[in-house]
């Protein structure tokens, strides 16, 4: 694994080759690149080239006042993606939980350009948004930040997808949690998200499990016709809990194409 500084974004990266597609991956509220390391250790790896990026305010990347809305960062990323594979005509983004807004958007911005979407337990229906929206019950990021560590970090004692969302969790930054639960609502209110994932005309899937997803969102799913892919007994981080079945079934599909 390799780190690249991009945009003054944290990159994890693999030796990268400038004839192989490459692959972007994007975290959720509060999360980081790291929830994505197993990847390095997959066939991913030797086929394409990785990108898994830590987005603004959280992992190791900085804040940044020009793209504070979630809909900004975005658009920052899909102008990341545009600089450096300039030379390539395929990409593939997969985004997990809230990122897969940022991953839905960047998929309307690079139209033609991507090649597969593998959205992972994105927000598809205000049911949902069961962690990025109780930042607004707080007064304060701070008085948030104090709770929401205290409920993650019990949970962890127990279960090692907690662990790891843990980890990256003491490094998010206070602001930019906000910033994501304030400037998504409005995207997320009337099931908008899940709307905006179905018109995507891009190849295109939504992985989920039967632990966590709300049932809104499994009859969203049914009642759209949405393409997807169901591992039963899965929970909500499927690159923890599932990474070996998801990243050779990820691989699979690619390559298929």
């Amino acid at each position: 694994m390799n780190i690249q500084i991009l945009s003054n974004l944290f990159i994890r990266t693999n030796h990268i080759k400038s004839e192989r597609q490459s692959i972007w991956f994007l975290h959720g509220f509060a999360d980081s690149g790291l929830a994505y390391k197993e990847v390095f250790d997959s066939p991913l790896n030797d086929n394409f080239n990785l990108y898994v990026i830590d987005l603004p305010g959280f992992g190791v990347s900085p804040i940044n006042s020009d793209y504070v809305s979630i809909k900004e960062q975005a658009n920052l990323i899909a102008q990341l993606i545009e600089k450096e594979t300039s030379n390539q005509n395929n990409v593939n983004i997969v985004a997990h939980s809230l990122g897969a807004l940022i991953g839905t958007w960047i998929c309307q911005n690079l139209t033609e350009r991507v090649n597969y979407y593998f959205n992972i337990e994105g927000n598809l229906t205000e049911a949902d948004s069961y962690f990025s929206s109780k930042p607004m019950k707080f007064k304060s990021a701070e008085a948030f930040v104090e709770s929401f560590n205290q409920e993650i970090f019990e949970k962890a004692k127990f279960e090692e997808r907690y662990k790891r969302y843990y980890s990256s969790l003491r490094f998010a930054e206070p602001e930019g949690m906000r910033n994501w639960s304030l400037t998504s609502q409005e995207h997320i209110k009337e099931n908008k998200c899940g709307v905006e994932f179905k018109e995507l005309t891009c190849r295109k899937v939504y992985i989920w499990g039967d632990v966590d997803t709300p049932k809104e969102t499994q009859e969203f799913i049914a009642e759209n016709e949405i393409p997807n892919t169901l591992y039963n007994g899965v929970g909500h981080w499927h690159m923890v809990e599932n990474s070996k079945q998801l990243y050779n079934d990820i691989n699979e599909k690619i390559k298929t194409v």
